[in-house]
């Protein structure tokens, strides 16, 4: 791993951290709007990086690379200059996430920046990958559960159940806060997971990679519902409501994607 390889990375990393930010869901209106600056900062620090990536991997030949990595620049900074000129900040928080799906899956489908090494992954790198993979898609679980009970909860407040109500020791505006809280934390977890694995797979694993097909495919499932599920609450100001039953709908796709990948083979033997 060279310095062009730590470029990368780190331009990966920046715009994830971007994206998170700007996906931020639960703070106080003053609190986002210093959230949001974090995020602008990030994101140029991305852009700058990338720029320089394309530039490095014109100069060495890097066909697929560059032209994956000129895009993002280009992008990236008519987003800045769009957000400094005219103040339009919903684009940083489309465009970072993008940025961030484009990077990932460049390392995991498209092309390698540099040969796997037959030697060890530095130390807790797979059982980091493994662990923040797991608590993603875990969550998808806890915020499934969450937005079940608050549409009871909410039937229940529609109809006047009073009675239904009173055994409930959890409030309805609690329940959309922690329907949010867990989108969001999946999210970030299991954008570090991605992160952590495309590293692993670049860089360190010398075994047939169609194996892992499946498993990437079911992670970028759960990685692109979070962010569809968090881009309709921060910025299309989706209501509570609907952000339950997408909640409720994209964990069913979730199943039925997690079900076909282990078992719709068996059909065709």
């Amino acid at each position: 791993m060279n310095m062009y390889h730590i470029g990368v990375i780190t331009a990966l990393l920046a715009f994830a951290c971007s994206s998170g930010l700007y996906l931020h869901s639960f703070a106080s209106p003053r609190t986002r709007l210093s959230l949001h600056r974090a995020a602008y900062g990030l994101f140029i620090v991305a852009a700058i990086l990338m720029t320089s990536n394309a530039v490095t991997a014109y100069m060495h030949g890097l066909g697929p690379a560059t032209t994956s990595f000129a895009l993002i620049a280009a992008t990236s900074w008519i987003t800045v200059f769009a957000q400094s000129i005219f103040g339009v900040r919903v684009l940083g928080g489309l465009v970072a996430p993008l940025s961030t799906l484009i990077l990932l899956v460049q390392s995991f489908f498209v092309t390698h920046h540099g040969q796997s090494t037959a030697g060890e992954s530095p130390v807790g790198l797979l059982g980091a990958h493994i662990l923040t993979s797991v608590l993603g898609e875990a969550f998808s679980i806890i915020a499934f559960a969450t937005a079940v009970l608050y549409l009871l909860q909410q039937r229940a407040l529609k109809q006047k159940q009073l009675d239904r109500l009173q055994h409930t020791q959890v409030s309805i505006s609690t329940l959309n806060h922690a329907l949010i809280v867990s989108i969001w934390i999946g999210f970030i977890l299991l954008t570090c997971g991605l992160i952590l694995g495309s590293i692993y797979s670049q860089f360190y694993y010398t075994g047939n990679r169609n194996e892992l097909l499946g498993k990437i495919i079911w992670a970028f499932m759960v990685w692109l519902w979070y962010l569809a599920t968090l881009s309709c609450r921060n910025i299309f100001n989706v209501s509570a409501k609907k952000l339950a039953w997408m909640t409720i709908f994209g964990f069913l796709l979730l199943v039925l994607g997690l079900f076909g990948i282990n078992n719709w083979s068996y059909f065709f033997e």
